[in-house]
């Protein structure tokens, strides 16, 4: 039995603006529904590591494999990711093809999977290697660093461009087109956007909510906040532009976080996410130069590479990296979580290195390992940058498991603002322990439970699901006039709320 909690109940009505949620989903991702909380905290959540599901060890992978994107369609999986050399295993060389000796060329490669585990890579027969074509290298241009593609879900894309892709290049980020995802040609023979640095994984989409595509690129801003060109000095960091064609960009602006820390950001790894496309979610790898002393140096996996690699640039063995998670509602003000989302791990000899926790740009929803439970994201992250081959690990996440609202075992309770909602049914996504469980009641605008939906008359919600349906003595159905703004009054004990949503 859910202990009582302290009521909160008494907000000052019509104070805070009403929200129409319409059917969409809410994720707990930071406090936008929320009036008022007590005895409940946001809390991140962590990827479970998994299998090893690629080894890149074709010669046109490199020991710089990464840059990962993954789209769905039906039951295929594509993904797309850069094959480039960096040193070689003892570390004396840099950029260099180990069987010209001279200085490689950097390559997009595709793959396909059915399930998420199990991956091909296709001969594909489009570009030479080493006097081949019996590879999978899906793109080569001058100066290519990063291929970022997507499928393009705009009602006014023309069939052959069904997908389309941000490519580095010389002056800049290069569009491409194709009509089925393997065959790419140039959208235009410039590049759309000129104003960044873009040895980063730049990445764009089309934006249904708003009409417009965006796109994600990398640049450098000095101290006082100002752009720079001064890549030694300055610091890393996001910036977003919009287009309504794909060919015409806006100029770019920064990101903002708020009162969050200014700190080095790689990649950003930002996406809509699918279950509530009017949210952004993000996967910054944060860029960490320890400088570190000879003592600290010789504690890190593997000190002889690292030493050797520095004499090709110092932050090539000082640089470490990380993921972090990022929600945003505007796609420009982000909320970042200044814990990691993802850690370099447990030392072992190819690891805790520059390239560590690079998040492949894609959640995948794929089948749990036990088929009589629900669903997961799987998550993709490559491993042991530096020599080669590089790995790609696969982990898993519960589904909208990011970030939830969470009590301990002492009962917390919130009240949300003011909530407009199409929809008969509340289903939520949550988690207790045995012992824990939840409760939720409908509150009018005086602030006083609706008849039939108090928290006594809630039937407990205790267990561990994406989607349970709220019932107050055997109901599920809620019945208000068409228009009127209510608020939930959630108690938690030893919970976790990922999300709700107001369902048919």
């Amino acid at each position: 039995m859910l202990a009582a909690a302290g009521s909160i109940r008494a907000v000052e009505p019509n104070q805070d603006e009403v929200i129409d949620l319409g059917a969409r989903r809410e994720l707990m991702v930071d406090e936008f529904l929320i009036a008022q909380k007590s005895g409940l905290e946001l809390r991140l959540h962590t990827p479970t590591p998994r299998e090893i599901v690629m080894v890149r060890d074709a010669p046109w992978e490199g020991s710089g494999s990464d840059f990962e994107t993954l789209i769905r369609e039906g039951d295929l999986i594509r993904m797309y990711y850069i094959g480039n050399e960096l040193t070689n295993a003892d570390g004396t060389t840099l950029h260099q093809d180990p069987i010209t000796a001279r200085s490689r060329e950097i390559y997009a490669c595709y793959a396909e999977s059915r399930d998420g585990i199990h991956w091909v890579r296709p001969e594909l027969g489009l570009f030479e290697f080493h006097g081949s074509k019996r590879n999978n290298i899906v793109w080569s241009g001058p100066q290519l660093d990063n291929f970022t593609p997507f499928r393009d879900a705009n009602p006014a894309c023309p069939p052959e461009e069904k997908y389309k892709a941000m490519a580095a290049g010389p002056g800049g980020l290069f569009a491409l087109k194709s009509a089925d995802g393997t065959h790419w040609s140039y959208l235009a023979g410039n590049p759309v956007i000129t104003r960044g640095k873009f040895d980063s994984q730049n990445n764009a989409f089309w934006d249904p909510l708003r009409g417009h595509y965006w796109c994600y690129l990398r640049d450098f801003h000095d101290r006082d906040g100002q752009p720079t060109n001064d890549t030694k000095t300055g610091i890393r960091d996001i910036l977003v532009t919009t287009s309504t064609d794909f060919r015409t960009w806006s100029e770019p602006r920064r990101v903002q976080f708020g009162k969050a820390p200014d700190e080095a950001l790689y990649i950003n790894g930002i996406q809509p996410y699918a279950r509530a496309p009017h949210l952004f979610v993000g996967f910054p790898a944060r860029y960490v130069d320890r400088d570190f002393s000879p003592e600290a140096m010789r504690t890190l996996p593997d000190p002889e590479h690292r030493q050797r690699r520095m004499q090709f640039s110092h932050r090539y063995g000082s640089v470490v990296t990380d993921a972090m998670f990022m929600s945003s509602r505007d796609g420009v003000s982000f909320d970042r979580w200044g814990e990691a989302f993802i850690r370099p791990g447990p030392q072992r000899k190819n690891n805790w290195v520059y390239g560590d926790g690079f998040v492949g740009l894609g959640l995948i929803e794929t089948p749990a390992e036990d088929p009589t439970t629900e669903p997961e994201f799987s998550l993709y992250i490559h491993e042991d940058h530096w020599k080669g081959p590089t790995r790609l690990r696969r982990h898993t996440l519960r589904i909208d498991g990011f970030v939830s609202l969470q009590a301990r075992q002492s009962p917390g309770e919130f009240v949300t603002k003011p909530l407009r909602f199409s929809g008969r049914k509340l289903s939520v996504n949550f988690s207790t322990s045995a012992a824990g469980a939840i409760r939720v009641e409908l509150l009018g605008a005086d602030g006083r439970p609706l008849p039939g939906y108090s928290l006594k008359e809630c039937d407990e919600l205790f267990g561990d699901t994406l989607d349970r349906t709220v019932t107050w003595s055997g109901r599920s159905e809620i019945k208000v006039p068409a228009g009127q703004a209510v608020r939930l009054h959630m108690v938690l004990s030893d919970a976790d709320l990922y999300s709700l949503q107001f369902q048919p």
